[in-house]
């Protein structure tokens, strides 16, 4: 009965052949909705891992096209992909890939189509560990996350199955990626609760940024175009509800470099509440204790 239990438990919740031996240089794959939502919520955890010898990919599914201030949306994608090349360089990150597809418009692309692109990308690159926009989080309003973390979610299970994408489609055999992390804003508190159980719940990991702090701030003020719209957004609700920020009185690169530095380390702290440490980030970890009970790794 307990082995009946823990086959179903491994047929559904992930990927069941693990390596027996970790690669000598650890991969990892990150997949991002949106260019700063990804570097704010996973940036100082990647560069952190990088300086200590992995390697780095980031799989940017949308353009960020909306992401912007009195630009076009060719001109705005165009500008955030190259923002997003120098913000990858400063994190340590070999490439940055662009799928192309346009923000906030994901509900039109086919679930299978996405899913499938991302598997030849894990069956291409072969990550140790891959980093996904939590799709469960109900507090997050920008749906491309949820679109954007299905499908990553999806292909992390589908990439080791061999009729998916079939090898031969590409010339790309299946792989297992032994490691998952969700990430997301650590603005839910429901994400600071225990889980009922370890077995095949993913548990929440918290990460220790400090050190790199300064480096993912810098990569997060490079992406200009995406931060002045983020700042010119809060000045219009502000001024349309009658509020004032004094810091926004007048508007230039300083201001925004400033505000952006403010949302960066004020989310740092809240990600570390309850830890030792004094700066962090949060995931929702899927590892080999989601994926293969204690009592059946012995």
């Amino acid at each position: 009965m307990r082995f009946a239990a823990a086959l179903l438990g491994l047929v559904y919740a992930a990927p069941w052949c693990l390596p027996a031996q970790p690669p000598a240089q650890p991969m990892l794959l990150v997949i991002a909705a949106g260019t700063d939502d990804c570097l704010v919520a996973a940036g100082g955890t990647v560069a952190s891992l990088v300086e200590q010898g992995a390697k780095a990919i980031l799989i940017r599914v949308t353009n960020d096209d909306k992401s912007a201030w009195n630009l076009s949306a060719e001109e705005a994608a165009l500008r955030n992909r190259q923002e997003a090349e120098q913000a990858g360089k400063i994190l340590g990150f070999q490439e940055v890939i662009s799928m192309g597809y346009r923000a906030h418009e994901l509900a039109d692309v086919p679930f299978t189509s996405l899913r499938d692109r991302l598997i030849l990308y894990i069956r291409h690159y072969r990550p140790t560990a891959l980093f996904i926009p939590n799709p469960y989080a109900e507090y997050d309003r920008v749906l491309d996350h949820h679109y954007a973390g299905r499908a990553a979610e999806d292909a992390w299970r589908s990439a080791a199955i061999d009729n998916y994408v079939p090898p031969f489609a590409a010339g790309l055999t299946p792989h297992t990626t032994p490691e998952l992390y969700y990430y997301a804003p650590p603005l839910d508190p429901r994400r600071r609760e225990p889980e009922s159980a370890a077995t095949f719940v993913p548990q929440p990991r918290t990460f220790d940024i400090a050190a790199v702090l300064p480096k993912k701030l810098r990569a997060v003020q490079a992406l200009k175009t995406i931060s002045r719209s983020f700042v010119m957004q809060i000045k219009e609700r502000l001024d349309a509800t009658g509020r004032r920020l004094p810091l926004l009185d007048t508007i230039d690169d300083a201001t925004i470099g400033k505000l952006v530095e403010e949302n960066v380390r004020g989310l740092a702290r809240l990600a570390a509440e309850g830890s030792a440490f004094a700066q962090a980030e949060q995931f929702h970890f899927a590892g080999v204790e989601y994926q293969i009970p204690s009592r059946y790794r012995k």
